[in-house]
């Protein structure tokens, strides 16, 4: 045999195969079992097999760990040996730059921005001047559907699939609660509420692009069902049902307070004592409180003044005036709907009383202004209606009494 030929066939019997590998059997002392240029697989005495890469560094022998077999297979630990010894030949130790590769992920990892961070700072910064049911909007859908999915992400690397991710998931929940529509609008709010982060991560230089933009077009927002007057069959049903209610009495008080008062949901939830005049005989929003940002007085009929008289026996010296049950803070959002579910009414909502009382009180050939300033519909003038929240005032004492005597005529 050749020379040429015999060092091939050495070769040939030093490297290793998958089978060689896997037929190699554990021993009392640790072994291994040679590959080519420094690679060896190390067989411990538990059975378990890593790579080894042996390389001279400053005439001395080191040993670099290349994985466990089989996660790491035969051709994937020889490109590794292969790139360690390129590392060599440049004058760089692979052990160290792996150690440094290593602290430099750790160090990234550390330095990330995550956006839940970032969306705390923009609520504080940014959303400070924003109603606080806008505020309180924007945390809820943090908490229900966005910091679930992006929350503990670099910011940085949130995608618009990430985004999509979320309307669609916000879309499913919404479905699969009764009563509470199809999400779309609740998708969309979210994509603006990921947009508004995302924007201000940019001018922050924490981000480099919004990533909402292109599934700004994906999720199209339903028509919207107006409010309507209810039929003489379900006021009536509705009159007398609250008469009997059997649930909370602070739930069938507010039901009727907002009947009486045409005023919307959330200014029933959000009506607190400090508003109430029971001198004056008035209820006094401040203009943070209302959908249009301004003042509005509500005259009390003896009807919801008799009401307030009774809640406050009922709830003491707690904030709101239609308090949560079984919690503190005011009745949820759903609540009154709910009630209506209760009493057989399923196809009304509370936005209908304000139609229905709009409505009649139209017929009935009641002044326009009065109504629309009792509905605090914006005026189109912003200067003037800043300065008459109180106008009218007493036209609509008479007209919100004439209204809750209408209201009663109904009750059987």
């Amino acid at each position: 045999m050749s020379t040429a030929s015999k060092i091939k066939s050495d070769t040939q019997d030093f490297m290793l195969s998958d089978s060689k590998i896997r037929s190699a059997k554990p021993k009392e002392k640790l072994y291994r079992i040679g590959d080519s240029d420094g690679l060896c697989v190390e067989i411990k005495p538990n059975g378990k097999k890593y790579w080894r890469y042996r390389f001279q560094w400053l005439k001395k022998t080191q040993m670099m760990s290349l994985g466990e077999y089989p996660i790491v297979g035969l051709a994937e630990a020889r490109t590794k040996r292969d790139e360690a010894k390129s590392l060599v030949a440049s004058g760089i130790n692979p052990v160290e730059e792996k150690e440094n590769q290593k602290k430099a992920k750790h160090d990234e990892y550390d330095n990330r921005v995550l956006f839940k961070d970032v969306a705390a700072e923009y609520k504080k910064e940014k959303l400070n001047n924003r109603s606080e049911r806008y505020q309180e909007a924007f945390q809820r859908a943090l908490d229900k559907d966005i910091l679930k999915v992006i929350g503990d992400k670099d910011i940085k690397e949130v995608t618009s699939a990430d985004v999509l991710t979320i309307m669609k998931k916000t879309i499913a929940r919404v479905k699969r609660q009764k009563n509470h529509g199809t999400g779309e609008v609740s998708a969309i709010q979210n994509r603006t509420f990921i947009g508004g982060v995302m924007r201000y991560a940019i001018a922050t230089l924490r981000a480099d692009y919004d990533p909402t933009y292109a599934v700004k077009n994906v999720v199209e927002r339903p028509e919207i069902e107006h409010a309507r007057p209810m039929e003489k069959h379900e006021a009536v049903q509705l009159r007398n049902k609250l008469n009997n209610y059997g649930g909370s009495t602070t739930v069938k008080n507010a039901g009727l307070v907002m009947l009486y008062s045409m005023l919307r949901t959330i200014e029933i939830r959000r009506m607190k004592w400090e508003y109430v005049d029971f001198e004056a005989r008035t209820i006094t929003f401040p203009k943070e409180m209302m959908k249009k940002k301004r003042i509005h007085i509500v005259p009390m009929s003896d009807q919801v003044f008799n009401i307030l008289q009774e809640q406050r026996k009922i709830v003491g010296n707690r904030e709101y005036v239609f308090p949560a049950i079984y919690q503190d803070g005011m009745l949820s959002a759903t609540t009154l709907n709910k009630m209506l579910d209760y009493i057989g009414l399923s196809d009304v909502t509370a936005h209908d009383f304000r139609a229905t009382a709009s409505t009649l009180l139209n017929e009935k050939d009641y002044d326009d202004k009065w109504i629309e300033k009792q509905l605090a519909h914006a005026d189109g003038n912003k200067t003037r209606a800043t300065y008459n929240h109180a106008k009218y005032l007493e036209s609509r004492r008479k007209m919100l009494q004439d209204w809750a005597d209408i209201v009663d005529s109904w009750a059987v």
